[in-house]
């Protein structure tokens, strides 16, 4: 087991590949997680009259502490959950960067006048304004710890909400360290709070809780589904970026054009092999190459996967580590045997060694096996599909029921936009990898990608409610709206308070 509870109502967190303690991080009850409920839901209101502007100084510091102890963060990630320490470092950064850009945003993201374009409300003054939802519980995956905490929280404390975090616990020293930071930035520690828990206590204390106005969680369909169900009883929120299973379309060029070819083997080993060795929700997991160019590109594709080194994850020259848990290897090889059951055949790799899991790449996989539409593998393995028309290309892309991102490898224009518009995703990358995001892309998906986007431009506004202010000169005429013809009538209110009127006043100036 990758962690254990100790007697002290701790987690100790257990490096996978030598079995040495990493840290440990306080593990509590569904009592204590009521609590810290009850303290962030009576907190939340003051919290979110701090003004805008002081609310961003704290969290633009705790950006910039996060920057500080980069190595800090990075170390503990590695060592955690096996991401390449380069990785981790990279993620870190990218991660404060997250922070400042929802920062930037949110703090211009403006109510709205409404115009007199309503008849009979010419003479009222109505704007609308951005408020907090309330308290948030935000699940934590281990794949992208600290990216996807700085995601959730920062946007949601910047618009007056507080958080409760949940942190996976494979990965959760690097979150407690966050939440430290934010505390040493300035956040109140009422207003967030860090838990690992039992899925039984979370989901009675905090999931359920009716007092937690929202859930924001990250995670696999299934978990997304549980939190719909969750959510339903007292009509929570809910932000969910779930599974995927993306596409990666190879035209016939590559087999005429070597600089294409490149571009491809780049956009799959690097976003299905070397990123977080495969554990990607957008990673490129299904490979669509054309028939012609087949062949060729799968002697690249083993050449490239020879030259990778593969090492511990504190190893800055690694390419390759491990995955999360060696039963999450365990899964992974599950997967491959089930493949090979259904038709396919292991032409490279396909080993593996505790939590360590090979490149694998698996030829003969036709359109109609799991792998090909819904079974979405966390690991480094590679499926290869082919396909002789774009058409059949844009089809086994289509039959899965994830849309969270995909990617398509052409020079041709107008090709380019064929599959752009056509594929059911979020995000179509043209000779890129669908593992980029971009600090502002509205990342999310469609079909049984999740609800909701994140990104600098989106999780601020998806974290708040807009609320209507109307400031009404009374009239003593009110709109009547006549259905038949479309226009209106007025109804003179003097007929009704004119003796309210006479009234008022001999009350008033008695």
């Amino acid at each position: 087991m990758a962690s254990t509870v100790t007697n002290m109502k701790t987690l100790e967190v257990i490096d996978e590949s030598n079995g040495k303690v990493v840290g440990t991080v306080p593990y509590y009850n569904g009592e204590e997680i009521a609590e810290m409920v009850d303290v962030a839901y009576a907190i939340q209101p003051r919290w979110e009259n701090v003004p805008l502007f002081e609310k961003g100084k704290i969290l633009y510091k705790f950006s910039d502490l996060v920057d500080e102890h980069r190595e800090e963060i990075a170390m503990f990630m590695s060592k955690e959950m096996g991401k390449p320490i380069t990785q981790s470092r990279a993620e870190t950064t990218y991660a404060a960067e997250i922070g400042r850009a929802n920062i930037e945003v949110g703090k211009h993201l403006y109510g709205q006048v409404l115009c007199d374009s309503s008849e009979g409300y010419e003479n009222h003054v109505i704007f609308t304004k951005r408020e907090a939802l309330g308290v948030i519980a935000c699940i934590i995956p281990f794949n992208y710890p600290v990216e996807l905490t700085m995601q959730k929280i920062v946007p949601a404390l910047l618009m007056g909400n507080t958080c409760i975090v949940k942190a996976d616990n494979h990965a959760a020293c690097n979150v407690k360290l966050l939440i430290d930071l934010a505390y040493e930035a300035g956040v109140p520690k009422e207003a967030l709070h860090f838990i690992t828990a039992s899925k039984e206590d979370t989901t009675k204390n905090l999931l359920t809780n009716p007092k937690v106005a929202a859930i924001a969680m990250t995670g696999s369909t299934d978990s997304g589904s549980d939190m719909m169900r969750y959510a339903a009883p007292t009509i929570k929120n809910v932000h969910l970026e779930l599974g995927g299973n993306d596409p990666l379309i190879i035209t016939e060029e590559v087999a005429d054009d070597p600089e294409q070819m490149v571009k491809a083997i780049e956009c799959l080993g690097w976003g299905r092999i070397i990123e977080n060795n495969g554990q990607v929700c957008a990673s490129p997991k299904r490979t669509i190459v054309h028939k012609r160019a087949k062949d060729a590109f799968v002697k690249c594709l083993i050449k490239f996967c020879e030259g990778l080194k593969r090492g511990h994850a504190t190893d800055p020259t690694a390419d390759l580590t491990r995955l999360v848990t060696v039963k999450a290897a365990e899964r992974v090889e599950a997967q491959i045997k089930h493949t090979v059951e259904q038709g396919a055949n292991i032409i490279y790799g396909g080993k593996r060694d505790g939590s360590a899991m090979d490149v694998t790449i698996l030829d003969n996989v036709t359109k109609d096996m799991d792998i090909a539409k819904d079974m979405e593998v966390f690991g480094p393995i590679i499926p290869i599909i082919t396909f002789e028309t774009d058409e059949e290309a844009i089809e086994i892309a289509n039959q899965s029921k994830y849309g969270l991102s995909a990617s398509v490898v052409t020079k041709d224009l107008k090709k380019s936009y064929y599959f752009a518009e056509r594929i059911e995703s979020s995000a179509v990358w043209v000779n890129g990898s669908s593992a980029l995001r971009h600090n502002d892309q509205p990342f999310g998906g469609t079909k049984q990608t999740g609800i909701g986007y994140e990104g600098g431009g989106y999780t601020c506004a998806e974290f708040s409610r807009l609320k209507t202010y109307g400031f009404c000169d009374v009239s003593p005429k009110e709109k009547l709206f006549n259905h038949e013809d479309g226009m209106g009538d007025f109804l003179d209110f003097d007929r009704y308070t004119s003796e309210v009127k006479k009234l008022a006043n001999e009350l008033i100036n008695k």
